[in-house]
């Protein structure tokens, strides 16, 4: 029941603000663990609308007109998740990248393209 509260939630906050919805490629009660965690960034003016995800180092770029993205991995493969907000992510990544940064750190590291 909790559960289906916290997703509900989290249903109508993106409703209403229009954040993206990041989704693991994961079973449904983990499928949306990186979303309440960028949630709760967005909801305390963290991170903007759109922001970086940074996998292992590396940007993923994403389509950032489509309000799902699914992220290539499920939550046993991330051993921490972090953000960096709007002015810290600007300097590191880039002055166009605005709206802050979540850094995921997994336990396997993806290869370099």
């Amino acid at each position: 029941m909790k559960s289906i509260l916290l997703v509900s939630i989290s249903i109508i906050l993106i409703g209403c603000s229009k954040p993206k919805a990041f989704v693991l490629n994961d079973t449904k009660e983990n499928k949306y663990f990186v979303l309440e965690f960028i949630n709760k960034a967005f909801k305390e003016n963290q991170i903007g609308k759109s922001p970086l995800i940074v996998i292992d180092g590396i940007p993923f770029k994403y389509d950032k007109s489509k309000d799902t993205i699914r992220l290539p991995f499920k939550r046993s493969d991330i051993s921490s998740l972090n953000f960096l907000n709007e002015n810290s992510s600007r300097i590191i990544y880039n002055e166009k990248e605005n709206n802050g940064a979540i850094i995921i750190s997994t336990k396997i590291q993806t290869q370099n393209p």
